[in-house]
């Protein structure tokens, strides 16, 4: 079963810099602190890079064959401007300040490398490594436990990414195209438009195989009213350049980036096939890879928010968190009054328990060992003092006081537990409360980073070292407001590209005007061609029908006189046997060849018939003009007078042809004539005889069966 494979191609025009920006990302040198820790440097051999001068000079001068024209004609109408300071003086200066395009191609994923691994390689090449998140991926064991390389691995490994290595560079070659069809006249390669220069394919990152390659770009602008259309190296407009170049059609640079992504990526994942195929020797029939495209899109995602509706948002929340602190100010200090009268009874009962005990001369526990109550104390109090004579009376008021202070006690204890349970209710309230907001404020964090996220994602939005750009909890702010700036920019440039694109509104509302003009003209037109057509359809079946009668009065002739001749073997269709004319088959065959064709046929019949008939005649005359042997010697009889009558010679009407006459006097039938008039009964005896055997034997020989 065919492996599932996505294929992306990441196109990014943003700064001046280019391919040279992102230089020591794609070199993977290991002295560097590199970024992205997922290198594994023991397979960075396998990279290929090619970032000769040879191919920067390459670049240049495929630069200064586009735009040299513009930039002299430029500089030429500054000059004659009096702006000699806006001249460009060279493409390169003219392209210094514009934007540089990159690209990368990405072929499958890490579970994709880790499969065809599995499938082509041995086990005993590969192990597993851990990715800082916890999951596995699969890397070639290029060293033994002492540190020494494994020839047979690295030659495994070497053939492996190999194939990557041929895929990526092939599928991104300058003379990839389109070959000539209806829409376009000649061959258009993507060279044309886009054409790569240096480029670097890392086969060492714990991720999948791909390249990173430099794009120089070409493409014309649409002509409005106030400039006309003129060269351009923006990547969109060269997309869109590209697409009509080889569609026809004019699309916007949307459009045409995904109509780029879905040829190209396609076309890499083939080539991807092909290797692996021509590698490991996979028979042709057996499919390895199968094209996927992932494009789920979350509907549950909000948009991203403004500035102002995100401020707003941050105060609300801000509000409500100082409301839950006073809430939680209030519910400790109702715990510190809790805590104080628990505090005052414990007082109390100590005090209590002392009076107890010097009263009675006993510990103020029950026979359990456990702590006697308040109510229990006082009544042991209550008993001693009623037992003592001495002391009667100042026992009893001791004893009432205490009643009275633990009644107090008892009574500040039930308004205090009250109060506990009362303040306890809103405690939790606000603790709810305050859950409630924890977690709305931790879900709101998360919409807001997967709307960051999915916006980011969306507009191929990535670092200045084209590092893409990961949102979480701890850079979700700083990301909004990068956003929101970047939202401020691009309503900006629409603003700018406002009245252009109105511009091309109106120019394109006039074209329309004039097509539909156009259009009823073109429909007039194509009425009056419709019954033309008609008429020379009719006129076209009756010559088909004359010609259909043409070929069955030539097919007839032929029967008639070559009945066993059959069409030549290469003039029939394959396996097809010849037959004789004079059968049905043979005369189907014959018919479906051209007129032409059975006119030669039919006169080669004639010519052999015409051929044994002069033959004949030939062979008559010989015989009318062949002395006879009693004959020869007596004398001419029945001749006319040889006397001419001068008078009846008359001048001719006509001139005298000598090569005519000459004609006439050679002519087998003028012979055969004259032969018959001089001829003598013998001769004409004789050449009777002749002419009734031949007749005899061409009756015997057609109805020979």
């Amino acid at each position: 079963m065919a492996i599932k494979c996505t294929v992306t191609t990441d196109l990014q025009a943003k700064d001046t810099n280019g391919y040279s920006g992102i230089q020591k990302h794609v070199e993977h040198d290991e002295k560097i602190n590199h970024t992205n820790k997922d290198i594994v440097f023991s397979e960075t051999q396998f990279n290929q890079y090619n970032e000769s001068q040879q191919t920067r000079e390459a670049i240049d001068k495929w630069n200064d064959e586009h735009f040299r024209d513009y930039v002299e004609e430029h500089d030429k109408h500054q000059r004659a401007k009096g702006h000699a300071e806006r001249q460009y003086g060279s493409v390169k200066n003219y392209l210094k300040r514009k934007k540089k395009a990159t690209a990368v191609l990405t072929i499958g994923n890490m579970a994709v490398q880790s499969t065809l691994m599995k499938q082509f390689c041995p086990v005993t090449s590969y192990q597993k490594e851990k990715l800082p998140d916890g999951t596995t991926h699969l890397v070639f064991k290029l060293k033994d436990q002492q540190g020494q390389p494994i020839p047979d691995n690295i030659a495994v490994a070497k053939q492996f990414y190999g194939c990557f290595n041929r895929a990526l560079i092939h599928a991104t070659a300058n003379n990839v195209g389109w070959k000539p069809n209806k829409t376009h006249q000649q061959r258009i390669n993507v060279g044309d438009y886009l054409h790569r220069g240096r480029y670097a394919t890392n086969n060492d990152e714990m991720g999948i195989s791909h390249i990173h390659y430099e794009l120089a770009t070409f493409g014309m602008t649409r002509g409005g009213k106030k400039r006309a259309a003129h060269v351009t190296n923006s990547l969109n407009q060269a997309l869109v350049s590209l697409h009509q170049a080889v569609t026809g059609k004019t699309v916007s640079g949307r459009a045409a980036i995904k109509w780029y992504r879905t040829n190209m990526d396609q076309f890499a994942l083939k080539c991807l096939e092909d290797e692996l195929h021509q590698t490991y020797q996979v028979p042709e029939n057996k499919k390895i890879l199968d094209f996927e495209r992932k494009t789920e899109d979350d509907k549950t995602l909000q948009t991203g928010l403004s500035m102002e509706q995100l401020k707003a948002q941050h105060q609300e929340i801000a509000d409500h968190q100082k409301a839950v602190n006073a809430l939680q100010g209030q519910a400790d200090n109702l715990n510190s009054q809790n805590h104080d009268i628990q505090v005052q009874v414990e007082r109390v009962t100590k005090n209590l328990k002392a009076i107890y005990e010097a009263t009675t001369g006993h510990q103020a526990v029950d026979k359990d060992g456990s702590d006697l109550s308040p109510l229990e104390m006082a009544n042991g109090i209550t008993g001693a003092v009623k037992s003592a004579q001495e002391g009667q009376q100042q026992a009893e008021q001791d004893a009432n006081a205490a009643k009275a202070q633990q009644k107090v006690a008892e009574e500040q204890q039930k308004q205090q537990d009250r109060q506990l349970a009362q303040q306890r209710q809103q405690l939790q309230t606000l603790q709810n409360q305050l859950k409630d907001a924890d977690d709305q404020l931790k879900e709101r964090k998360q919409q807001r980073i997967k709307a960051a996220q999915q916006e980011i994602d969306q507009n191929d939005l990535t670092y200045s070292d084209d590092q893409s750009i990961t949102v979480n909890e701890d850079n979700v702010a700083e990301m909004e407001q990068e956003l929101d700036s970047w939202r401020q920019e691009q309503r900006a440039d629409w603003e700018k590209d406002k009245q252009t694109h109105q511009d091309e509104l109106d120019n394109l509302n006039q074209e329309i005007t004039t097509a539909r003009t156009k259009k009823a003209e073109l429909s007039s037109t194509n009425q009056q061609l419709t019954a033309q057509n008609q008429q020379l359809q009719a006129t076209n079946k009756t010559v088909q029908n004359q010609i259909d009668g043409y070929k069955n009065q030539l097919i007839n002739t032929i029967v008639e006189n070559d009945p066993t001749h059959k069409v030549e073997q290469p003039l029939l269709q394959p396996n097809e046997a010849a037959q004789e004319i004079q059968t049905d088959t043979g005369r189907q065959q014959h018919f479906r060849q051209t007129l032409k064709y059975l006119m030669d046929t039919a006169t080669k019949s004639l010519q052999k018939i015409k051929n044994k008939a002069t033959e004949f005649i030939k062979q008559v005359t010989k015989t009318l003009t062949t002395p006879s042997t009693k004959e020869s010697n007596q004398p001419i009889s029945n001749l006319h007078s040889a006397q001419l009558d001068t008078n009846s010679i008359q001048p001719s009407k006509h001139p005298f042809d000598y090569h005519k006459e000459r004609q006439l006097e050679n002519d087998p039938i003028i012979k055969l004539k004259k032969a018959i008039l001089l001829a003598n009964s013998q001769q004409l005896q004789k050449a009777d005889k002749q002419i009734k055997n031949s007749i005899t034997k061409q009756i015997d020989e057609d109805y020979q069966f």
